[in-house]
């Protein structure tokens, strides 16, 4: 375990080996079915990787999750979670990684009440995107709706309340106009997101500042395009075939053709997005869990306290 300087200082990195120390016994309380489940065929999670990586990161949570509830009841008056956020690049594998993790803490003493959100819920209908002329900018910081985002945080992570968010398609690439999610007495709250690390100092509130442990997914950008790639040729030959998919138009792209179609919306956009906007988050995590090319998680930054 070493302290790092230059562009990491104030983080101590841990290698596998030292990092799965942590788990000090913790036991594996997921299935090899439902792992199966939660992870995408696009963006896999070895066996090994949750034991290694998630459970001792359970535990760290759990311990620090007891310690910052036990000062935030007497301040809240309410009963208010306890709020994790996981950022990084489109197909790093975040929602992967948070809907194991989340799954994992519920299996904590008390069996506490998780809540996954994602930001995606936030982000503006597909026909305003089109309105304001920014569709080409879906996933850059004016494609959300900030004020209800915000509004959603204070309502649950402030006051305790419960609150109806919005339901966003992957599918139909769009919010769905006539359902919700519901997020009632949350002990636990997972945000996930590109935009969860974002945000000016000194200019308002951001999801930062309701945010109690932060982590951040990161790859080489060369890796996560190849990961974007492959993703996008699957979806291609999957999801794309359905008749509700908005991008049902490309499902009779050959494999060549989707992998340059892919390619040219990573550059111009996906690319932009993760240099300008949340890259630059990286350093404001709690933890920055790196991935090789294979998706296998080769060391962890724990930022010192």
């Amino acid at each position: 375990m070493t302290t790092k300087q230059g562009p990491k200082a104030g983080y101590l990195e841990f290698d596998r080996d030292r990092w799965a120390a942590l788990r000090a016994g913790e036991p594996m309380s997921l299935a090899p079915s439902e792992m199966e489940t939660l992870t995408s065929p696009t963006q896999p999670m070895a066996p090994e990787e949750v034991r290694q990586i998630l459970l001792p990161l359970s535990r760290l949570l759990h311990l620090h999750a007891t310690r910052v509830q036990a000062l935030k009841a007497p301040q809240a008056g309410a009963r208010v979670p306890y709020v994790i956020g996981v950022s990084g690049s489109v197909a790093v594998g975040k929602s992967s990684f948070a809907r194991v993790l989340a799954a994992l803490l519920a299996y904590w003493p008390g069996k506490p009440n998780v809540h996954l959100v994602t930001t995606d819920s936030f982000l503006f209908p597909l026909a305003t995107l089109q309105e304001k002329n920014i569709l080409h900018r879906k996933g850059f910081p004016e494609s959300y709706d900030e004020p209800l985002f915000l509004e959603f945080l204070q309502a649950v992570c402030r006051r305790g309340e419960t609150a109806q968010i919005p339901i966003y398609s992957h599918v139909r690439y769009d919010i769905l106009a006539d359902e919700t999610q519901s997020v009632e007495a949350p002990d636990i709250v997972i945000l996930e997101g590109l935009n969860v690390l974002q945000g000016a100092q000194g200019q308002g509130l951001h999801a930062l500042d309701f945010i109690d442990f932060s982590i951040y997914v990161d790859a080489a950008p060369q890796a996560i395009k190849t990961w974007y790639l492959e993703r996008f040729v699957y979806l291609k030959n999957t999801a794309f075939q359905s008749a509700d998919s908005y991008f049902n138009k490309f499902k009779g792209l050959s494999d060549p053709e989707a992998l340059a179609m892919a390619s040219d919306t990573w550059d111009r956009v996906n690319l932009k997005n993760l240099v300008e906007n949340i890259l630059p988050t990286r350093e404001r995590a709690n933890l920055i869990i790196h991935k090789t090319v294979d998706h296998h998680i080769d060391k962890l930054l724990l930022r010192q306290v």
